[in-house]
């Protein structure tokens, strides 16, 4: 049985994902090696891949969840549950596809438990804070509270819809997920994802009205504010 595994704590998970750089790269074959070593209980290459992969995971977790501390723990959690099933890991996935199920699983089951059903607030990480504009050297104050209610409102949007269109909206709309790959995660065929993609568009297009079109050039940027680090479609 393997030992416990260091992963990062809450407070260094909160200032990695706002300041430090981007994740390692690595190429497929140095992945694989990583992977082989932290199979054999060498945690610090299990580390290392925790590094590699916290950002997409905890932008996952984020987008699902929308709470920071929620979210944390599901990064957690997520990290723990691989770390003890890395023997079974079989490498017929990618590691990151691997990852994402976890998340996916751990996530859902979050929301199960949850009681609360606020909307979105102050500490939901999918709602950037108000930051000065660069271009004029100072702060809009009115600007900067369009664009929170704007979030605010994609973010209850999201919140509304069922656990499995939702998956896949942070999966393939946010994340940028092929969806043969989203399919994969979710334990269904291409065919699925590709009708909960388009039924989520209509939904979030219901609710949301021209709201979502204004929103339209700055979707990716909302992936990003809310989760840095979240992988962009080709």
């Amino acid at each position: 049985m393997l030992d416990p595994v260091y992963v990062l704590p809450r407070w260094e998970l909160r200032d990695v994902w706002s300041a430090a750089p981007r994740p390692d790269s690595m190429a497929d074959n140095e992945e694989s090696e990583w992977i082989q070593r932290a199979q054999k209980g060498d945690r610090a290459a299990f580390s290392r891949l925790v590094r590699l992969h916290h950002r997409r995971i905890y932008a996952c977790a984020a987008q699902m969840l929308g709470d920071r501390a929620e979210a944390e723990d599901a990064v957690q959690e997520t990290f723990l549950r691989a770390y003890r099933a890395i023997e079974r890991f079989d490498g017929r996935a990618e590691l990151s596809t691997w990852l994402y199920r976890i998340c996916i699983n751990v996530s859902l089951n979050a929301l199960r438990r949850r009681k609360r059903t606020d909307a979105a607030d102050v500490n939901d990480p999918r709602v950037p804070e108000p930051a000065a504009d660069p271009a004029q050297g100072n702060s809009d104050p009115r600007h900067a509270l369009e664009g929170a209610e704007l979030y605010r409102r994609l973010a209850a949007a999201l919140d509304e819809l069922s656990p499995s269109l939702r998956s896949t909206v942070v999966l393939v709309l946010l994340e940028g997920m092929p969806q043969k790959d989203a399919a994969e995660v979710l334990g269904c065929s291409e065919g699925t994802i590709a009708w909960r993609v388009h039924e989520s568009r209509r939904r979030l297009r219901e609710k949301l009205g021209d709201l979502l079109d204004e929103a339209t050039g700055k979707s990716s940027s909302a992936g990003t504010a809310a989760a840095p680090g979240a992988r962009r479609a080709p």
